[in-house]
């Protein structure tokens, strides 16, 4: 028998994550593992040449190197640009830009069935029949399925002619099809989007340019982040335009996106230095191991010039503004780890694993029940659920006429999440239940003998199913604990039919971004703690906030989640309306009890506002407090966010960190809090932070 062997995380990193030229990096995560992939530096390689450099890890920061993505086609074609992979039903698709002269070139795409190819070109060329010159494709997917293909071509304008180049977008048909027309995105102009002025290669006009496209959606809406600049000079930078869709439907001429241009204060998501990172750009987005923080990827030049070199960070939301540190040089906080992670890459199974039933077999990555007769066999894992989580777990069906999915348990409750071959759907139902409590259709072109990633996260009393990152089910699921779902366990299971599980991953989490009015704080399995004897508080969901409208004197909580030891918690949160007489205040809690706590608050104190630190019981000794500029506004939108890490208490507000104290962590649950004041909050989220991660290997 081998024994795993127990790797500890190592707990920070710093940029450039990548020794050597990595430009326009894009990085794809597939069943817990990370692929990157980088401009080609060689700009006519030879025929039969291998062209797009590989790298792969399973934290985002310690990468390996697996040779490049595909042979070159051959002697009419030069500077292969700008690779973005995508998966459809196994199949990876490689999107790239590559020319036949200098101001001739389209996107093609190849193919593969592994993210390390080999890849081979399709022989579709998307974008030749529309437009001459064509680079840096990105591939969107809708929640409702529809594909985009974003890229950068040549602007014009009917009285200067040429005057850039700047981003555009069209409905995919097939992943190797375009729909006509194309439509415009993020137009080139502003300044500081300065190329090359007088260009001569273009007649001699300013040229201005936008491109590498990379579009998310939050809260909503849809985010288009750009480059934009001289990729060479201190001008190159990021920013960002937002829309209400992906596409218009006017197109050249569309307005539906819109550059922010100053919000937030300025038009730059990302900005260089002048002697550690400068030029940064291109960036591309990826989720981290533990599935709720968000990176930004980007290549920079370092002060010797010699390389574009890539570069992590994280993005945060400041409500509906993106904001980054980036780009930072200096030793960053480790992308955290789940809680419980399994790639299933040893020989033997995890001895968290318990097994009830069925004929479990270890396979490259993968464990399969392979008893497509059995009525029912499980996998439980012995790691608790916890009180609000995000469960991965990825799978596919290999033969059978029944079910599979996963089994969550607690005392009085067991819910099955189940995919059915045979009738096509996700359900979400109770094994004692005729009926399912909630069914989602699958798609018609999805193969499920195909790897496929479900999602599932609880909130309160709500079961989220999220099936391949898009179409998401949810149902109320009554219980009789009075805070919501009490689920203790989870199981692998299959009901007469054989399937294959990898990457399960659990991460203590939950965000609510209260987009639904018709939902309440405690459906959520939020409870409020009424101090001086308070039963006037008027906590409501209402305008995309979670709202506290009472302005009654005294202080107003609301709890959530059960203990931690070391997280992250953090809101967006302004005020309402402060109190007459009394000094106002809203902000965050950490909760032992009535008489122990530790109040995190923007509070208002003669003409100014500070960020006050109040603690109670064993947090007694905490006071501070630090003076905001006289500028600030607090009914503004702001972040305000705290981490409990390696007995430290970091306290950042807007982004940059503003406090820092020492910290014994008493396993704390989270809250808001106001005072004296009504206020809202929106996307409220608490993450459970690991300092060193068991990972199972070879």
């Amino acid at each position: 028998m081998t024994l795993p062997i127990i790797k500890e995380q190592q707990l920070t990193y710093h940029n450039p994550f990548w020794h050597n030229s990595f430009p326009d990096p894009f990085i794809l995560k597939v069943r817990g593992r990370y692929y990157a992939y980088a401009t080609e530096h060689e700009n006519y390689p030879g025929a039969d040449t291998q062209v797009f450099p590989i790298l792969t890890s399973t934290d985002l920061v310690q990468w390996h190197d697996v040779g490049k993505a595909m042979p070159a086609l051959g002697q009419q074609y030069s500077r292969y640009w700008a690779p973005e992979v995508t998966v459809q039903n196994d199949q990876f698709l490689l999107y790239y830009a590559v020319h036949t002269s200098e101001f001739v070139g389209s996107i093609r795409v190849a193919v593969a069935d592994h993210p390390t190819g080999p890849f081979v070109d399709s022989g579709y060329d998307l974008t030749s029949a529309f437009v001459p010159w064509a680079i840096d494709p990105h591939v969107f997917r809708d929640v409702d399925g529809q594909w985009y293909l974003f890229m950068t071509i040549e602007y014009w304008d009917e009285q200067n002619g040429f005057v850039g180049s700047g981003n555009a977008v069209a409905r995919m048909v097939d992943p190797f099809t375009l729909a006509s027309p194309l439509t415009r995105v993020t137009a080139p102009g502003h300044a500081w989007q300065l190329f090359e002025a007088k260009r001569q290669e273009r007649g001699g006009v300013d040229w201005y340019t936008v491109e590498g496209p990379s579009v998310v959606k939050h809260r909503g809406h849809y985010y288009e982040m750009f480059s934009g600049g001289c990729y060479y000079r201190d001008n190159y930078a990021v920013s960002y335009a937002t829309s209400a869709t992906p596409m218009g439907q006017h197109a050249m001429r569309d307005t539906s996106w819109h550059d922010c241009e100053g919000a937030g204060g300025s038009e730059f998501l990302l900005r260089g230095d002048e002697n550690h990172m400068i030029s940064p750009g291109h960036n591309s987005l990826v989720l981290g191991p533990n599935n709720a923080a968000m990176y930004l990827v980007y290549h920079a030049w370092q002060n010797d010039r010699i390389e574009r070199r890539p570069c992590l960070d994280r993005l945060f939301w400041h409500g509906d503004i993106p904001w980054t540190a980036a780009p930072t040089h200096m030793p960053q906080l480790m992308p955290t780890q789940p809680r419980f992670r399994d790639l299933f890459e040893s020989t033997v199974l995890h001895p968290s694993w318990h097994l009830l039933g069925g004929s479990w077999h270890l396979s490259q990555g993968e464990v399969i029940q392979k008893d497509e007769f059995l009525k029912h066999a499980m996998l439980r894992s012995q790691e608790p659920l916890g009180s609000t989580w995000l469960l991965e777990i990825n799978l596919r069906y290999v033969v059978g006429d029944g079910s599979y999915g996963v089994l969550l348990e607690s005392d009085d409750t067991s819910i099955q999440v189940v995919l059915t071959p045979a009738l096509s759907r996700l359900a979400i139902q109770t094994p004692k239940e005729t009926e399912p409590i909630q069914v989602m259709p699958l798609p018609n072109n999805l193969l499920l003998k195909a790897w496929h990633q479900l999602m599932i996260s609880c909130c309160g009393s709500i079961l989220r199913v999220q099936i391949d990152g898009q179409q998401t089910m949810e149902a109320i699921v009554e219980s009789q604990d009075s805070r919501g779902l009490a689920l203790r366990s989870f199981s692998l299971l299959t009901e007469r039919c054989s399937a294959a599980f990898s990457a399960i991953s659990l991460t203590d989490h939950f965000q609510d971004d209260f987009l639904d009015d018709r939902q309440t704080s405690s459906l959520l399995g939020w409870h409020e703690e009424r101090e001086d004897n308070l039963f006037l508080s008027k906590w409501q969901i209402r305008n995309d906030a979670l709202e506290q409208l009472s302005t009654v004197q005294g202080t107003h909580i609301l709890l959530k989640g059960a203990a931690l030891q070391s997280y992250e918690f953090g809101t967006t949160l302004r005020l309402y309306q402060a109190h007459e007489r009394e000094l106002s205040a809203h902000g965050l809690v950490i909760w032992c009890s009535e008489e122990d706590k530790l109040l995190v608050l923007l509070q208002h104190y003669q003409a100014h506002w500070l960020v006050k630190i109040e603690g109670y019981g064993s947090f007694t000794g905490m006071n501070a407090s630090i003076e905001l500029p006289e500028t600030f506004n607090p009914s503004a939108w702001h972040t305000l966010r705290v981490q409990c890490l390696d007995e430290q208490l970091t306290i950042f507000l807007d982004g940059p960190e503003v406090f820092v104290t020492p910290f014994t962590s008493r396993s704390e649950t989270m809250g808001l809090v106001t005072r004296n004041a009504s206020a809202a909050f929106t996307s409220v989220w608490l993450t459970g932070l690991l300092t060193a991660q068991a990972v199972v290997s070879q």
